[in-house]
Formats: structure tokens, C-alpha cells, sequence
């Protein structure tokens, strides 16, 4: 204890006469501070002149810098603004919905509470306590202002016995309510009076009361009545009822919510019910409702986190409290989707920010080229690693001040193409997204101006302990590789691409933490494994090759070494003698060439699925089956004959006793507006028998002769054509198609003959039938323990014109109004009999799709990426040519002096650039189309959690990289042209005289 005691003193001495020695060092401190910031100021001052005058003076290399600056954080501020404003449409469209239908505010809340026995009863003061909490609290936890808060206090139900009816007198065992007693504030001002006056609550004698109009019509109910239960008397002094009934002021519809109790004032039920009841608090609501005017979607994390702690603070006052109408669950959902949605376009759209950072470092490294000699003489001079430091991140802050108006709009103008994109380079004109910068997230703006700070401060560190000496040894001959080379980063960078190729194959299993990770199979545009793996391993690919690259140009050397022509030799050796020069600018090229391609090819791919897999669930655009209700009006059970309540999209046809097909025929079909073409399709019962047993089985009637124009189909569905097939049936009348699985397990071929008994209007029809082709896949024909086999539609038949029991498939123009068209239908067969069912529309189901917010922005991302791939590499190579042509001026000077022509000097960097480009467009290409032709065939893995039916059909973007290319190729001969114009003009004279000073 002496010990511990000594050392608490120690500890307390030492405490303060710390605070004595920082109170004695404190005014020395500001003085000095004071005294040096003068000198602070100044250098801050002369640091900014000299970046001013850098930049004013490589004006090219700041603009092109801020072009980079852009488009990384504009990338930043576009995804989160689109995933919130996608998140609040949803949001508000819920929202809506649910208020629609309960008849309520957006935002209104609703609170109850039931007495116990086992606690101690409720007062109406801490009723009122609850009720202005609430009125104080929501402003204060949400932002939001209150219009009003109803408070409703209730009695249990009580047996009335009457005692005076109608103004006479009655008995006591006369006829009696069951009714109990509520008070609402603010009821007054939302009901009117029908008879009578509104209760008075200082008035003595029986507690006066008034009724609902429907309660008084139902119970013989007069103002003036009188009754009482265990002596206490009360009086029906008015009739009342909603002045609205379908307001959202009221939580409840008022006709019938109020049809069981009667009115009394709050004064009243606060100081005479203790009489009637021991526990006059039985039942008490709270029902808020909102001002919705300043309503913010983009606030719902902080409404959502005020909500729960509100009602965390409300459990404290009344333990019992509950809740039943809240928007708390919608605003959660919003907060999960626009999470997920923020997190997969990051993953989707994080290797074009790579991209762009890619561009920010060559414009810093081509600025530093600038300005290398300049740095190192400064150096050599006495100025400190750290003033060159300040000056670079200066450099780097002013340009990202200058870049945030244009990083607002250009992330506002991103958000807005992703916003209208329909598909891959697919654009609509129809948008009901509303975008406003409330959902940009700041702090990863803050991030990724600090990651572009770094960025462009890394190529200063190569001259932190560079001489003069040093410079001039690494202009002569390469001396170092890059970073990542030095570290082998690229190859680090290649494993996440091997592992998901391995693991998606099937040729090893996740690693058990990265498979928990996984999403839900079946959530295609969720798994950022699926787009963020082959991004890298397609940047790794490119990375790479340019360690092989210098080997393949020393080889190519020494092949043009004996060519008489001296420029091809000049080119070679340059490119070959400082790839470091040359790298920044290829892996730009390359990277983009690849994502770009990469890019191309999963959204054409995804696209071509989507409308594949629609169309093989419906068959074709419209599949409908027509009923006719004999001796029954559905106008009166379905709606009116002009709308659409007729269509049994989910409704049974025996809900409304259909009891025949329609006899409309194809032509009639077929003459409908916006009908290109109809066919039948019926789909039976049937059992099938080979020599053992029956066996379950469907059968598809198809007319032949129709069907290839309607139906949809592919190439890959069959190792034969469809007309292959189709004529098969057609030479054989009894001839069916069976499923290449099914022939394979019960061992028959092609010829062989089985028995099938078919189920037609409950009736079993016998037939032998031909197997006369196979087929993997079949349109609305999905894997099933029963098979269904293709047959000829009459064949089921005796006589073809009897065929039942078939759906219409047709084939749409485009545009056609499907609503319109099914009207027709029926207008045809006849309003007042006539039932639609339809059993497909890939119409409405592609349509639904398309809208999906996560395809719409994975689509928006990759369309501003694939532009954004486009836009840089050709702004980055310009820029490397120009820069390139200001560092060898004087070499070229030299060069012309020694006796090489102008003809010569042009073919010298024309085949110099014609050799960086083309090797950085041919390798991007290749890299860009394998990791397309290796990855994109696993996007089906997450299309459904088993074997997606069709198959993927996977598409490469040719079309895409060949534009992309020549895009590429132009911008190299914008190069040739401008290289061509520099030297046309350059004089020897200048770049001799000027010698070292440039």
C-alpha cells in the first residue's frame, strides 16, 4: 500500500509539473510561431508561384491532368448519386404503394398500447406524456415536421342497459349495446354533426356521449337516449360522421372503426371515467402524421437510425409500447439496396478509377520529365526533399481545387447516361430518376483526392537522390524498371484472375472464407467476383507483356540492323534502349484496349441472355389461351369490358367457369393489329411405354408449317436445324421429337416406335408414334423428371378441325400494344364472354427487366467506362507524343545537323510511334478477346443456382474492339500529322544554340 501510495504522488507531482512546464512554455511558443509564420507564409507564397508558372508554362500536361483528376473522382461522385437516386425511386415507389393502400401518409407512424393486468394501469397524462414526446422528438431524431399526433384512449367494451329510449322511460332488461368509450383529440375538427351537439364536459349529471351515424342507425340510437351500466348514466347527446372519410388523417376508416364505441371528451374521460372502471385506459394509439413537403430519400439512413432510436426511447417511457405502421422496414431496404448497389459498381467500375489513375500517373511522370533537370538542379543547390515535396502536393491540391466544379458536373452528366442506358452503348430517352448530389459520399471523395496526391507524388521519389550526373546516365540508357516490376506486382496482381478461373471451372474448390462471401446463386448482377477478376487478370496479362516486350524489340533489331534505311534502325534502338519512357503509355493503351473489349463482350453477352431467356420461358412474344363463359356475364365479376380484368394472368380459368375454348382462328389471329404472324401450341398429359412400364411424359402439338415463323429459336438448341427437324415431322404424320437425354437413358434411337397414351379434354387418346429427331433444348421446354415430346398438333387428332385445349402463340410487330391487342381479342370473340389467359409475354417480362436497377447501372457503368477507355488512352498518347517531341528537341537538332533529312527525321518517329501503338493495340486486343473467351462463359454461373436454360450464348465484342481500334489507329495518325507539322517547322539552328537549357 506505501508503495502504491508513493507512486500515486509520484504520478500526481509529475502531472503537474507538466502542466507548469507547458504554462511556462507557452508564450515562448506563440512567439515564435508568430514569428515564423511570416516566413511560413512567404514560402508558401513563392511555392505557388513557381507551381503557377509550371503550369501556366505546360499548359497541355495540367489540362490533361485535370482531365485524369476527373475522371477518377467523377467516377466517385456519379455511382453512389445514381445508387441512392436509384435506391430512392424504389424507396418512394414503395412507400407510395403501401400509403395508397392503407390510405395514409408516406411517413405517418403508429403506436398502441394494451393494458395488462400484472402492470399498473395507464393514465391519460402519460398517454398525453407519450404523445408529446413524440411531437418534440421527431424534429429533433428525423429532421421532419409533425402536422399533428392523434391520440386515442379507449375503455374495454361495456354492456349499456337503456333507460330512457326515444324520450320515454325503459326497462332495465330491455334491449342493451355493447360499447365502449374513446377520446380523440382533433376528432371535432375531422367529423361533423348530423343531429344533436357535441358533448359538453363540464355539464352535470350522465356522462354525455356521442355516436357514430351508422352506429345509431344500426342500434336504434336518438340523441336525448340515456343508459347506464352499474349505475353510471350516459347520454346521447349528438350523431356524428367523417367529413372525409377516406382522408389520411385518419389512421383507420371512421365507419367502421367507430362502430362499436362513443365519444367523450378528454376532459371528461380524464376525470370521470375512474368512476365507471378501475383501468379506464384500456387501449391507447398514437398515429402521427408527417409533413412529407421536405421529405429527403437520400436522408433514409439517418430517418431509419432516428426511428429505432425513438422507439428505443419510447420502450424506456412505456415498456409496453408497440408499433404496427412504420417505414422503418422500407427504409432499411433501401439502406441494404443502395449498399449492394454502391458496392457493385465500385467492383464493376474499380478498374476504370485504375485506368484513370493510370492516366494521372503518366501525365505526372511526363510533367516530371518536363522539369527533371530543373528538380535536380534545384536539388543540387540546397533545396531540401521536402520543399520539392510541398511543391509537387501543392501542384497536385491546386489542380484538384481547379477539378471539382468539373468533377460535379461530369459525375452528375455519368450519373445521368447510366440513368437513360437501356443496354450496351443503348440509350432511352424515358427516365424517371431523379438525380441530385445528396447521395455523393465525401468521405470517398476525400479518399480519392488523397490516393491522386499519391499518385502523382510517386514519380518525384525516383529524384529524391538524383545528381546532375545521375540524370544525364539515365537519359543515355534505362537504368531502372518500374515499381511494379521491381516488386513483381503484376504477377501478384495475376493470382485473383487464376484463382476465380480455377474456381469457376470447377477445377478446384473457393477457399472456405471467399466462398461465404458469395451471393445467392441466381443473383447475376451481384457478384463482383464475377467483373472485378478478369479486370485484373486482364491488367496483369497486359503488365506482363511489357516485361517481354523489350526482348521481343532488341530481337526485332537485330533482324532490321542490316536495313540500309537508318531511321527504322534509330526507332528500334530508341524504343528498345528506354522501354521505362515508353511503359506508362502502352500500359494505358493496353489496359483500356482489354477492359474495353472485356466489357463489350459481358454486356453483349448479358444482353443476348436477357431477351433469350424471356423469350424461351413465353416462347414468343405473346402466348395466350382463350376462353368463352357459356350462359355467365363476366362483366359484372371482372370489371368493366373496356379494361383488362378480364385477363387471367394468375387467376384459374375455373374461378370463373370457362367452360369451352374459343373457336377464333389463326387468320382472325393473324389480322390483329400488330400481329405478324400466330400459330397453336398445346401442351398434354401423357404417359409413354417402351416395353416396361409406363412413364410420365408431356406432349407439345405444334403446327409445323407456322411454327418456325413465330416461335423462338437457336441453332445451338439441336445438333440439327429446326427445319431439319420440322421436315422430319412432316414426312411422317406420327413422328415425334423426344429429348436427346431421354433417348441416351432409355436406350432407343432414332426409328424406334413407343406408345403414348395422351390426356385430351380428360379423355385418354392411344397413339404409336415415330421418334424422328432429338433435341437438347425445346422453347418453354425446361429440365423435368417428366419429358415432353414434339408431335404434330393434328396428329392428336381425328380430325384436325376438332383440336382443343391449345395455346395461341404470336409473333409481335414492333412497338405493338400488347393491352390493345388482347382487347381486340376479345372484343372479337365477344366482351361479354370472352376470358384471357395469358400464359407468356416476354413483352412485359423483358420490359420488367430492363428496369431492374442493378442492370441498369451495371450497364450505365460499363457504357461510361467503355467511353471513358476510349477518351483517355488517345488524350495519353497525344500528350506522351508532345512531351515527347519538347524532351528530344535537341536531339533531333543534332540529328538533322549530322546530315539526316526531315524525310528521314519523320520516318525516324512516325515508325517509332507506329511501333509503340500498334504493339500496345495488337497485345490489348489479344489480352481483351482471352480474358473474354476465358471468363465470360462463367457469367451463367451466376445467372441461376443450377445450369441456366438456354445456355449462355456468348458473344465477343468484335464489332466493339474493331471501332475501338481504329479509333486508336486514328489518333496514332493525328500523331504522324502532328510530328509530321513539329519538325516541318523545327529549326536546327534553335535546338543547337540552346544546348543544355532545354
Amino acid at each position: 500500500m506505501e508503495r502504491v501510495k508513493a507512486l500515486l504522488v509520484r504520478a500526481v507531482r509529475g502531472f503537474f509539473a507538466l502542466i507548469a512546464l507547458v504554462t511556462v512554455m507557452l508564450p515562448s511558443f506563440f512567439a515564435n510561431l508568430s514569428l515564423h509564420s511570416g516566413d511560413w507564409a512567404g514560402n508558401l507564397w513563392a511555392m505557388g508561384k513557381i507551381v503557377f508558372k509550371r503550369l501556366r508554362h505546360n499548359t497541355g500536361i495540367a489540362i490533361s491532368a485535370v482531365l485524369g483528376i476527373v475522371a477518377v473522382m467523377g467516377m466517385v461522385v456519379c455511382i453512389p448519386v445514381f445508387a441512392n437516386a436509384v435506391s430512392g425511386k424504389v424507396l418512394r415507389e414503395q412507400l407510395t404503394d403501401k400509403a395508397v393502400s392503407a390510405n395514409r401518409g408516406m411517413f405517418s407512424l403508429h403506436m398502441y398500447y394494451l393494458d395488462k393486468r400484472s402492470v399498473s394501469p395507464l393514465s391519460v397524462d402519460q398517454a398525453d406524456g407519450v404523445a408529446n414526446y413524440m411531437q418534440q422528438s421527431i424534429p429533433r431524431e428525423l429532421g421532419l415536421n409533425v402536422l399533428n399526433v392523434t391520440t386515442e384512449i379507449q375503455t374495454g367494451a361495456i354492456a349499456w342497459n337503456p333507460v330512457s329510449i326515444g324520450a320515454k322511460s325503459a326497462s332495465p332488461n330491455e334491449a342493451w349495446v355493447n360499447m365502449g368509450l374513446f377520446t380523440a383529440n382533433g376528432l371535432q375538427e375531422k367529423a361533423q354533426l348530423v343531429d344533436g351537439a357535441w358533448p359538453d364536459p363540464k355539464a352535470d349529471g350522465p356522462l354525455q356521449v356521442a355516436v357514430l351515424e351508422k352506429t345509431a342507425d344500426t342500434n336504434f340510437m336518438n340523441v336525448g337516449d340515456v343508459y347506464q351500466s352499474n349505475g353510471f348514466q350516459i347520454k346521447v347527446t349528438g350523431i356524428w360522421q367523417a367529413k372525409n372519410d377516406k382522408s389520411s388523417d385518419w389512421f383507420e376508416a371512421p365507419s367502421t372503426s367507430y362502430l362499436d364505441k362513443m365519444y367523450v371528451p378528454i376532459a371528461s374521460y380524464a376525470t370521470r371515467m375512474n368512476v365507471l372502471t378501475d383501468r379506464p385506459v384500456f387501449y391507447v394509439s398514437w398515429y402521427t402524421v408527417v409533413d412529407e413537403g421536405n421529405l429527403r430519400f437520400d436522408r433514409a439512413p439517418d430517418y431509419a437510425r432516428g426511428l429505432v432510436q425513438m422507439d428505443s426511447n419510447l420502450r424506456r417511457m412505456l415498456p409496453d409500447i408497440n408499433t404496427d405502421y412504420t417505414p422503418l422496414e422500407a427504409l432499411n431496404t433501401y439502406n441494404e439496396r443502395a449498399k449492394t448497389l454502391t458496392s457493385l459498381f465500385y467492383a464493376v467500375g474499380g478498374p476504370m478509377l485504375v485506368l484513370a489513375l493510370l492516366f494521372i500517373s503518366l501525365t505526372a511522370t511526363i510533367a516530371m520529365q518536363q522539369y527533371e533537370q530543373e528538380t535536380v538542379t534545384m536539388r543540387g543547390r540546397g533545396t531540401s526533399w521536402l520543399q520539392l515535396a510541398m511543391l509537387n502536393i501543392l501542384e497536385s491540391m491546386i489542380l484538384i481545387v481547379v477539378a471539382i466544379p468539373l468533377t460535379l458536373l461530369t459525375g452528375w452528366g455519368a450519373a445521368w447516361v447510366m440513368s437513360h442506358t437501356q443496354s450496351f452503348l443503348q440509350f432511352t430517352d424515358t427516365n424517371n430518376i431523379d438525380l441530385t448530389f445528396q447521395g455523393i459520399n465525401y468521405l470517398w471523395l476525400t479518399i480519392s483526392a488523397v490516393v491522386i496526391i499519391v499518385a502523382r507524388f510517386l514519380p518525384i521519389l525516383s529524384l529524391s537522390r538524383t545528381s546532375i550526373v545521375q540524370l544525364k546516365q539515365q537519359r543515355s540508357r534505362s537504368t531502372g524498371q518500374p515499381i511494379w516490376q521491381r516488386f513483381y506486382l503484376d504477377f501478384l496482381l495475376l493470382l485473383p484472375g487464376i484463382y476465380a478461373y480455377v474456381t469457376l471451372s470447377g477445377m478446384a474448390k473457393p477457399v472456405a472464407f471467399l466462398s461465404a462471401l458469395s451471393p445467392t446463386p441466381g443473383d447475376t448482377y451481384h457478384d463482383p467476383l464475377l467483373f472485378v477478376a478478369p479486370s485484373l487478370f486482364a491488367m496483369a496479362l497486359c503488365m506482363i507483356m511489357l516485361r517481354v516486350l523489350p526482348f521481343l524489340l532488341k530481337l526485332l533489331s537485330k533482324i532490321i540492323d542490316n536495313m540500309p534505311t537508318v531511321w527504322a534502325y534509330l526507332s528500334l534502338q530508341q524504343v528498345a534502349r528506354r522501354p521505362q519512357d515508353h511503359s506508362s503509355a502502352l500500359l494505358l493503351i493496353m489496359i483500356s484496349l482489354s477492359l474495353a473489349i472485356y466489357s463489350a463482350s459481358t454486356a453483349k453477352t448479358l444482353d443476348k441472355w436477357l431477351f433469350d431467356s424471356a423469350y424461351y420461358k413465353a416462347g414468343t412474344d405473346l402466348v395466350i389461351h382463350e376462353y368463352v363463359v357459356q350462359g355467365s356475364n363476366i362483366g359484372s365479376s371482372f370489371g368493366s369490358a373496356g379494361g383488362t380484368a378480364q385477363d387471367l394472368t394468375t387467376t384459374s380459368p375455373s374461378t370463373v367457369d370457362a367452360s369451352a375454348d374459343s373457336n377464333l382462328s389463326l387468320e382472325e389471329h393473324q389480322k390483329m393489329p400488330g400481329v405478324l404472324a400466330a400459330t397453336r401450341v398445346g401442351n398434354y398429359e401423357a404417359s409413354y411405354s417402351y416395353g416396361s412400364g409406363d412413364n410420365m411424359a408431356t406432349v407439345m402439338g405444334i403446327d409445323r408449317l407456322d411454327f418456325p415463323s413465330v416461335a423462338f429459336y437457336r441453332a445451338d438448341f439441336a445438333s440439327e436445324s429446326l427445319g431439319t427437324l420440322l421436315n422430319a415431322l412432316g414426312a411422317n404424320p406420327n413422328g415425334i421429337l423426344v429429348p436427346n437425354d431421354m433417348l441416351n437413358k432409355i436406350g432407343l434411337r432414332v426409328g424406334d416406335t413407343i406408345n403414348t397414351s395422351v390426356s385430351i379434354s380428360k379423355e385418354p387418346v392411344e397413339r404409336q408414334f415415330v421418334i424422328v429427331g432429338t433435341y437438347d433444348y425445346w422453347p418453354t421446354v425446361f429440365p423435368s423428371l417428366k419429358p415432353t415430346l414434339v408431335a404434330n398438333l393434328d396428329s392428336l387428332f381425328d380430325d384436325p378441325e376438332a383440336a382443343v385445349g391449345y395455346n395461341v402463340w404470336m409473333k409481335l410487330k414492333p412497338g405493338a400494344n400488347v393491352d390493345d391487342l388482347k382487347l381486340g381479342i376479345r372484343q372479337t370473340i365477344g366482351l361479354d364472354r370472352a376470358v384471357l389467359k395469358v400464359n407468356g409475354d416476354a413483352y412485359t417480362a423483358i420490359h420488367t427487366m430492363l428496369q431492374q436497377p442493378e442492370r441498369v447501372g451495371l450497364f450505365g457503368v460499363l457504357n461510361v467506362g467503355f467511353i471513358a477507355t476510349g477518351l483517355m488512352p488517345g488524350i495519353g498518347f497525344l500528350l506522351y507524343s508532345y512531351a515527347s517531341l519538347r524532351r528530344r528537341f535537341i536531339q533531333l537538332g543534332i540529328l538533322q545537323a549530322i546530315g539526316l533529312s526531315i524525310r528521314q527525321l519523320i520516318g525516324y518517329l512516325v515508325f517509332e510511334q507506329f511501333i509503340l501503338m500498334g504493339v500496345a493495340i495488337l497485345m490489348g486486343a489479344v489480352i481483351g478477346l482471352v480474358t473474354s473467351q476465358m471468363f465470360v462463359p462463367f457469367l451463367q454461373i451466376g445467372a441461376s443456382s443450377q445450369s441456366p436454360v438456354p445456355p449462355f450464348d456468348v458473344l465477343i465484342g468484335w464489332t466493339e474492339s474493331a471501332w475501338l481500334s481504329l479509333a486508336f489507329a486514328g489518333v496514332l495518325f493525328m500523331t504522324m500529322l502532328g510530328t509530321i507539322w513539329y519538325l516541318a517547322r523545327m529549326k536546327v539552328f534553335q535546338a543547337v544554340k540552346m544546348g543544355e537549357a532545354m
